[in-house]
């Protein structure tokens, strides 16, 4: 059992893949118009309330800037621990920067960490840490790159996400 879990916010947790276009262009007027148009993915939100419930820590952990992801987590009332976002480090996944800062604030040493995402960088950022991985094929983009990333675990659904997770 995992005493914290860190996890990605697009493709991971919300299905965004739609804003992606805006995203690119940098259009954050739109992009924050269109938050009501995301969907949690099948068993996120209960996911969320039964760690929450279970007083297990919860780290996001994304490449997207504080304004959007802190939108999106308000939007859908989703509480984390701690939330790291593009400024708040230097470097960016792949690197471990964001994951060893999301351990410090969670105040948890790696080995009781998981770490959660759709991407190979989700992976190689984790691992680079220290912490397990778990690749989140229930939203990738990424498929082929996530399965040769060689999370630490590899999840279809959510479900198979909570089995994992025990």
């Amino acid at each position: 059992m995992y005493g914290s879990v860190i996890l990605d916010l697009d493709q991971t947790l919300v299905d965004s893949q739609r804003l992606e276009p805006l995203r690119r262009r940098r259009r954050w007027r739109e992009v924050y118009s269109r938050i009501p148009t995301l969907s949690p993915f099948k068993g996120v939100p209960e996911l969320l309330s039964d760690l929450h419930d279970d007083e297990i820590l919860t780290a996001v952990v994304t490449s997207s800037p504080s304004s959007y992801c802190h939108r999106v987590l308000d939007h859908f009332g989703w509480q984390f621990d701690v939330t790291v976002c593009y400024h708040d480090t230097q470097e960016h996944k792949p690197d471990p920067e964001p994951i060893r800062l999301a351990l410090d604030r969670l105040d948890v040493v790696s080995g009781d960490a998981i770490s959660v995402g759709d991407a190979a960088r989700d992976t190689l950022a984790a691992r680079a840490a220290g912490v397990s991985t778990v690749g989140a094929f229930w939203g990738t983009m990424e498929r082929t790159e996530l399965r040769l990333s060689n999370p630490c675990f590899s999840c279809e659904t959510v479900r198979d996400l909570r089995r994992v997770l025990g």
